[in-house]
């Protein structure tokens, strides 16, 4: 029987399990060690959580790994519809399994994607600052890389749309790639934003993959919009790319999927991607994905509501203790974006000064791809208790100053 969805409680998330043991890529002291020199510091870096996965996720993967055989696994009709439901009864978005096809991952699938739809030296078009690995896959695979900065004004980051068109005119763009909610500065693009945007790439035959990995993960107020949902025919050519593994923090399950509405793109790259070999993915991605999308939905309603409760828990340390940064405001992800530049620390030192005087590890805005200088990411996804301890450590970093 699973966990009873009545014993989700907001205390979940208060709970500290210590992950020092288990080769996490954050917080093994052995990998710190190689890295910084020391472990005594406490890792803000990666976009993971560090809160305990919803209990039917865990009981099924325990019960899946009691059958002592773990082989190749199929995945079938099932699947889908949880995939399905999902989004249909959280988004109001409509697919058909034919329009579905798993995946070991959304960057996997991206690059898989660019090899397929573009040749080397095409060009490809992206925002920044933007989660490096999305530019990455670009640049590695021998395409050129054309990056539009986004607009940024009084705190809030905008698409130029000017500045864009005007690419698209000088340029010959085959791909854009977008990431909504935007990683790193936590956008959740509208539906006019997103409607302008697939207009220009219909007018410049431009096709749209995005990276909407963090669409559950919603601050109050914001609705997520996928490109998926602006065209009610197949003129916009667009992919949509996502998975469950950092709504539940499962990123070692390794799923995602991979969702293709127009047929004439649809067709030709799922029977690429059936000659990768893929086609037997994390037998205990299965599971998890599939338990975490038919009980976990009032998990993710009190997960949100935590993550709403500690961005404003930073708001008002920052406040309350005078210090000069920015807070720019999350409307989705479980990541900050935090403007470092009125503190009197050079732009391309503040990730080590964090590093040395606060002990903290942050993710550098300048590993952004561009644009990102003197800001720094953190994640939120932490019992408030860890995050505290970490902001104090800024304090009191800062006040050497």
């Amino acid at each position: 029987m699973l966990f009873s969805i009545m014993e989700f409680s907001m205390d979940l998330f208060d709970k500290y399990l210590d992950r020092t043991p288990t080769k996490s890529i954050k917080w093994d002291p052995d990998y710190m060690i190689e890295r910084f020199k020391t472990a005594d510091l406490l890792p803000f870096n990666h976009a993971e959580m560090d809160f305990i996965c919803p209990y039917p996720i865990v009981e099924c993967v325990q019960n899946r790994s009691k059958h002592e055989i773990y082989g190749y696994t199929l995945v079938k009709s099932d699947y889908y519809d949880s995939v399905i439901n999902w989004y249909q009864s959280r988004h109001n978005i409509k697919y058909n399994s034919e329009e579905i096809l798993y995946s070991t991952g959304v960057i996997f699938s991206l690059r898989n994607a660019i090899q397929f739809y573009t040749k080397a030296g095409e060009e490809i078009a992206i925002f920044t600052p933007i989660y490096h690995p999305l530019a990455q896959a670009v640049s590695d695979q021998n395409r050129n890389l054309v990056m539009i900065p986004l607009y940024y004004e009084k705190k809030k980051y905008l698409m130029d749309f000017v500045a864009l068109e005007k690419i698209f005119q000088t340029h010959q763009i085959k791909v854009l790639i977008i990431c909504n909610p935007h990683n790193p500065i936590g956008r959740v693009w509208t539906h006019a934003e997103l409607t302008q945007l697939g207009n220009l790439c219909m007018n410049y035959d431009v096709m749209i993959i995005s990276d909407e990995i963090h669409c559950d993960l919603l601050s109050k107020g914001h609705k997520y919009t996928s490109i998926a949902a602006i065209s009610s025919n197949d003129e916009l050519k667009s992919i949509v790319l996502s998975s469950m593994t950092k709504t539940f923090n499962t990123s070692g399950l390794k799923i995602a999927n991979i969702f293709i509405k127009n047929a004439e793109l649809r067709k030709p790259f799922f029977e690429y991607y059936d000659k990768k070999f893929i086609y037997a993915p994390n037998v205990f991605g299965i599971h998890g994905m599939q338990a975490a999308y038919d009980h976990c939905a009032p998990w993710v309603d009190l997960l949100t509501q935590y993550l709403d409760q500690n961005f404003n828990f930073v708001k008002e340390y920052l406040s309350e203790h005078s210090l000069n940064i920015d807070l720019i405001q999350r409307e989705g992800t479980p990541v900050i974006w935090l403007d470092f530049r009125k503190i009197p620390i050079a732009p391309n030192n503040v990730f080590n000064y964090l590093l040395k005087k606060a002990r903290i590890i942050s993710y550098d805005g300048g590993d952004f791809t561009a644009n990102g200088e003197g800001f720094q990411r953190l994640s939120i996804g932490y019992p408030r208790h860890i995050l505290k301890e970490g902001l104090d450590r800024i304090h009191n970093a800062i006040e050497l100053l």
